[in-house]
């Protein structure tokens, strides 16, 4: 399949671990001058006939607090615990919150990640433990666009989309089935869910029958060719349905693809923040 090297995977790290404070009817109570921010978990599937896990583990998470007229910009820790997850535990839009965190009003423009161990284990059980690059190890740099601003009293979610086959590039002929190992370079993108919407639909053939497995891939136009326009893909379930979520408002276009089939491609795709789009996609089978 054209564009997808192992598979897109995307997934959000949330690794913030202060709680705010709540009074005994459930209600948050929040330091004065702070709100609150909730960072939530996703993940699409990978090809089950390749992969079974994707494990990282992040060991400190930092974010930081754009400068103003007084002070410098700094970052500020949020996570000192080793943390080991594996990518492909969820699936199609599924989130879990992971934490949640007080910090003081203002505007924050980027997280740290710290990534010390990575390892992925292939469904004969073959494992590869992954060298870390350095900038991993010392900090992978998550830009905030556009800025989160954090309001007093207010809650905020943050959602990190963590590109799993730009991140882990087989070595070998993978489509072949011959995997030699992988080379790890993470690659993260930030969205704040009160600017996204959501896309959801299913890929089915001519004889109306669901695919399973399909890849929906989601583009933007750019004028540069150059330039990696490719947002995100998810894969169908068994069912043939697929969930794309953190997509921030703005024009797409689509392109779903099977193996044995046709691609079929979709323009001017709108989302809306907040809102669900609906596209089905149909796919002609080879001649």
């Amino acid at each position: 399949m054209k564009k997808i090297g192992l598979a897109l995977t995307t997934i959000v790290f949330g690794i913030l671990m202060m709680v705010a404070c709540t009074d005994d009817n459930g209600t948050t109570n929040f330091a004065e001058g702070n709100g609150k921010v909730n960072v939530y978990l996703t993940d699409a599937p990978f090809p089950i006939g390749l992969v079974s896990q994707t494990i990282v583990t992040i060991d400190k998470v930092e974010i930081r607090k754009q400068e103003n007229d007084t002070t410098g910009a700094s970052f500020i820790t949020i996570m000192e615990e080793p943390f080991e997850i594996d990518l492909l535990s969820l699936s199609n839009g599924i989130t879990e919150q992971l934490a949640s965190i007080e910090l003081e009003a203002g505007s924050y423009d980027m997280m740290r990640m710290h990534v010390t161990d990575s390892k992925v284990i292939l469904t004969d059980g073959t494992e590869f433990d992954l060298k870390i690059p350095s900038g991993s190890s010392s900090g992978l740099k998550i830009k905030i666009e556009p800025a989160l601003t954090i309001e007093s009293g207010q809650t905020s979610d943050v959602l990190l989309d963590f590109d799993v086959s730009k991140s882990f590039v087989a070595k070998g002929n993978w489509k072949g089935g011959d995997i030699k190992g992988f080379n790890f370079k993470p690659v993260v993108r930030c969205v704040l869910l009160d600017r996204a919407g959501r896309i959801v639909g299913s890929v089915s053939d001519t004889a109306s029958v669901l695919l399973p497995n399909s890849a929906v891939n989601l583009w933007t136009e750019v004028n540069d060719i150059e330039e990696d326009s490719l947002i995100t893909t998810a894969f169908t379930n068994e069912m043939g349905e697929y969930l794309l979520i953190g997509i921030p408002e703005g024009t797409y276009y689509m392109i779903a693809e099977q193996d044995s089939f046709l691609t079929d491609t979709i323009w001017n795709v709108d989302v809306l923040k907040g809102e669900s789009t609906q596209i089905d996609f149909m796919l002609t089978p080879e001649p």
